[in-house]
């Protein structure tokens, strides 16, 4: 009987260190993932930052593309008009 204890009280040893690797196991898991997890983030504020760039800077040339267009559509409805005014003189007279 004590023998069968003792080999019970050995097996449940073996179990208790399997259960410490894996705790331990775990524990080196969390950290690795926090720090995947960090240098993801990490990475990704630089990317970010980078596409806001470009956006800024394809918004700053469209807006100014479309101040030129509107100045050539301006010019032109100006002269539009002085020339129905000058036909319209021409055919006064």
């Amino acid at each position: 009987m004590e023998d069968t204890l003792k080999k019970i009280l050995a097996e449940l040893q073996k179990v208790n260190n399997r259960l410490d690797g894996l705790e331990n196991g775990q524990q080196v898991l969390m950290r690795d993932v926090s720090s995947i997890k960090d240098n993801l983030i990490s990475g990704l504020g630089p990317y970010f930052e980078r596409i806001e760039k470009h956006i800024d800077e394809k918004t700053y040339e469209l807006k100014d593309t479309l101040e030129d267009q509107q100045r050539v559509i301006d010019t032109l409805s100006a002269r539009s008009i002085k020339h129905e005014s000058e036909i319209k003189a021409l055919k006064e007279c």
